[in-house]
């Protein structure tokens, strides 16, 4: 058993660590969201109604059809940009997802009955996270099973750029870039199976051929069988 001192101790450093993290990155990310989802391209104030001419409107926009094929893009309502901002801001810290929700779920709950089927009578006696929860549902359209791979993607793709520092650290040279695609692509890859097997549960079957496929060809090149290109073109210049 760790004794007590340690115990206070470990608990200490890590309560600091997030403290100093909640008051610099989370904060900043924070401000930086409300602002720019406030501010037009001409740098004229935009209330919460006119929060899609924003420049953080436009940014989410421009990345959101990225995302159709997780189920969180295109296929959204006219808010749904929101879900590709919040993807994006966590790849600074995980935590941003929850604070960038916080920010423009606010924005759509002032905006009350002029988004599409929200009405304020709804938001009574809702707790804040609860309320932003359901504007963004309500205001974007999204399903369950994007929601889902929304999830996912979040706790698989590349973390908190913290961790990606400490990552290229203790990697070899020159092999942090390989990792961080392999993130990005992996969980990539994960979240379009969650949404496509919640959406139709037929896509299942597809899914299964595909990684019996992978898996396959990856036994195959742990036993000899197949040489990969990049063995050749060795052998090529040799």
């Amino acid at each position: 058993m760790p004794s007590f001192k340690n115990l206070m101790l470990h608990l200490w450093d890590k309560t600091k660590h997030f403290v100093k993290k909640a008051f610099t990155i989370i904060f900043a990310s924070t401000v930086i969201i409300w602002l720019f989802s406030h501010l037009s391209f001409d740098w004229h104030y935009l209330p919460d109604e006119e929060m899609n001419k924003s420049i953080l409107a436009s940014l989410g926009m421009l990345i959101q059809p990225i995302f159709t094929p997780l189920g969180f893009g295109s296929q959204l309502g006219a808010y749904g940009w929101v879900f590709a901002v919040a993807a994006l801001t966590g790849l600074v810290a995980k935590e941003n997802v929850i604070a960038t929700f916080g920010t423009l779920g606010a924005c759509l709950i002032a905006m009350g009955a002029n988004v599409g089927g929200l009405t304020p009578d709804v938001l009574i006696g809702d707790e804040e996270g609860i309320t932003s929860v359901i504007a963004m549902i309500t205001a974007t359209g999204v399903t369950v099973p994007g929601l889902i791979a929304f999830i996912a993607f979040n706790m698989t793709t590349v973390p908190c750029f913290a961790a990606c520092a400490t990552a290229k650290a203790e990697l070899k040279k020159g092999t942090f870039i390989r990792t961080a695609l392999f993130w990005i692509v992996s969980s990539y890859i994960i979240s379009a199976a969650v949404y496509t097997i919640g959406a139709w549960w037929w896509t299942a079957f597809i899914w299964a051929v595909a990684v019996a496929v992978v898996v396959t060809v990856i036994v195959l090149i742990t036993l000899g069988k197949i040489k990969p290109i990049r063995r050749k073109k060795k052998e090529a210049t040799k």
